[in-house]
């Protein structure tokens, strides 16, 4: 397992404003291969309306955390980490105010007096001029895909040569800057003051604006404050992080480096962004000590320390997406002749167990597949009675999922029977089964848990004498609920409202129907009348019950034989 020492410098955390960001000459750069500018109108509309509050109010606004890493020893450059799409916005913001004021000293509106403005401006906002070409330097640099267009179009304030021609992101950046200039426009059309303007960048954006900066000194750590920050509910994405410290290590070579992009992006295009640090950790764990996802970054950095690791590991992450994805798709074309596998992941699928799949993707990887087909079914039915039945932590279950993971990579397992047998420490024994299922109920107005009561009725359906086997996903059979969802006077008779409350959704008071003996005929009436129907049903589970009166003790009765039919379905 891994520790993290404990570290003094771990990262730096304090409240500023835009003006404290931008002065004192720091320069901010967007890791190359960090995502693209991403804002639409909703975004900036959001961000104007922010500004509007804080102008009309002149109260300060909070625009959350930003994630800064300091570059060298230096003070003065950080990449950005998190907060690429405020900074860039921002400085956009900033460039459609400077060109406000400019277009005002164009026009013979206090010339001189705007003109300084805007060099002041630009100096304090954008950065600071060259002697020589006279272009501006820049206190932001963006990614490689959109750095050319920010410097060459944006700073520079030149129109593009065809809009149409431009990149979606850069198409972005542009139209961000025509709806700043647009919204100052009619914000200051009764008064186009060059002084009026300026404040309101200076003060009610650059001041009032505050973000809490959160400054690392390297990836791990960075990484860290990642997870921290993600724990807490904020939108940030990991696998940027992983992205760019992979591709800095073969952007030395051009043609490994147009490798490397075209396989990562094979790889998050099939796996999805948000979805790849968890197929990422899942990877590892098949095929090394556990991983905790707080210490992912870390377990990488101890992988991928040259260029060919990160060849080696790509390339063995995109062998794995496919089978990964296939494993939560009942429907992938891995299972498309195999109708058994199909019904096992789609049970998996359904109980939204993910803790074995390091073990399956080793057992694909690793064991002929009939082999494989064994290790499904029984970590299907384990899921089922620690999971679903049990309820009970997944710490232990991921552990021995690992462990036994670790020995069929190594190929020191290689037969199903006894990787079966290396599981029994999670698996639920019958007598203990037993106990959890009779107590389990399932709130069927819930459509995860319903999808999961019509799995546990058909499969028992089909153990009984004279039960047919229907798919449970296309059959047209209903739950019946047999004391009934709306506690009419014919049941208030044997049930008062607490006792409905406790029994109505237990398995036990749960069957199946056809949906107009359910719809039209059952619905709420009387339990004699109810059984009367249920004689003629299609489903074994409903033709069972054959009591004269349906209580409590009834309800609990039924539930302890359904227990014990289960122990026969769901079963190593």
């Amino acid at each position: 397992m891994y520790t993290m020492a404990a570290s003094t410098n771990l990262l730096d955390t304090k409240t500023v404003s835009l003006n404290d960001i931008l002065g004192n000459g720091k320069i901010y750069r967007v890791p190359l291969f960090q995502r693209d500018y991403s804002w639409e109108e909703d975004n900036w509309e959001d961000l104007w309306n922010d500004l509007l509050y804080s102008f009309r109010h002149d109260e300060p606004h909070y625009m959350g955390s930003i994630v800064l890493q300091s570059i060298g020893e230096s003070e003065r450059q950080f990449q950005i980490i998190d907060g690429q799409q405020r900074f860039s916005t921002l400085s956009i913001l900033a460039l459609a105010v400077i060109k406000t004021i400019q277009d005002l000293a164009e026009k013979g509106i206090e010339t001189e007096a705007n003109q300084e403005r805007v060099e002041i401006l630009t100096r304090q906002f954008i950065g600071q001029k060259d002697p020589a070409s006279l272009t501006y330097s820049s206190k932001l640099f963006l990614n490689e895909n959109n750095d050319g267009f920010y410097q060459s179009r944006l700073i520079q304030f030149r129109q593009p040569v065809s809009i149409s021609k431009l990149s979606d992101s850069e198409k972005l950046l542009w139209n961000a800057y025509r709806f700043f200039l647009n919204r100052l426009d009619d914000l200051f059309k009764i008064n186009p003051k060059g002084e009026e303007i300026t404040k309101f960048l200076t003060h009610f954006v650059a001041d009032n604006l505050r973000f809490i900066q959160i400054t690392v000194k390297d990836e791990l750590n960075a990484y860290t404050v990642f997870e921290t920050l993600n724990s807490r509910g904020v939108d940030l994405t990991a696998t940027d992080l992983l992205k760019n410290f992979m591709f800095s290590l073969v952007s030395k070579s051009p043609s490994d480096l147009a490798v490397v992009k075209t396989q990562w992006k094979k790889i998050v295009d099939a796996i999805g962004l948000k979805k790849f640090p968890v197929f990422l950790r899942h990877y590892l764990n098949s095929r090394r000590e556990l991983v905790p996802k707080e210490y992912l970054f870390k377990a990488v950095k101890q992988i991928v320390k040259k260029d060919s690791d990160v060849l080696d590991l790509l390339d063995h992450l995109e062998s794995q997406a496919y089978i990964y994805n296939a494993l939560s798709n009942p429907y992938d074309d891995y299972w498309k002749t195999d109708k058994d596998t199909e019904e096992l992941i789609n049970a998996l699928t359904l109980f939204n167990v993910t803790q074995c799949y390091p073990l399956l993707m080793a057992s694909f990887e690793k064991l002929p597949i009939v082999e494989f087909k064994k290790v499904l079914r029984a970590v299907v039915n384990l899921s089922f009675r620690y999971n679903v039945i049990g309820k009970l932590q997944t710490n232990r279950m991921e552990e021995v999922y690992n462990r036994v993971a670790i020995d069929i990579f190594s190929v020191r397992l290689t037969l199903a029977k006894d990787i079966i047998a290396e599981l029994q420490d999670i698996y639920l024994q019958d007598d203990e089964f037993r106990k959890y299922f009779e107590l389990r109920s399932f709130n069927t107005n819930n459509s995860q848990q319903k999808k999961i009561v019509r799995y546990i009725l058909y499969k028992l359906n089909a153990q009984l004498p004279d039960g047919a086997k229907f798919d449970f996903e296309t059959d047209e059979g209903t739950i019946e609920h047999i004391l009934p969802e709306s506690l009419n006077e014919d049941w208030r008779t044997e049930f008062t409202e607490e006792q409905h409350s406790k029994y109505l959704f237990m398995i036990g008071n749960l069957t199946l129907l056809e949906p107009t003996k359910n719809n039209k005929e059952a619905a709420a009436k009387p339990f004699l009348e109810k059984k009367a129907i249920y004689e003629s049903s299609k489903y074994a589970i409903t033709k069972q019950i054959t009591n004269q009166t349906w209580t409590t003790k009834m309800i609990e009765h039924r539930q302890i034989g359904l227990a014990k039919t289960a122990c026969g379905v769901w079963k190593i």
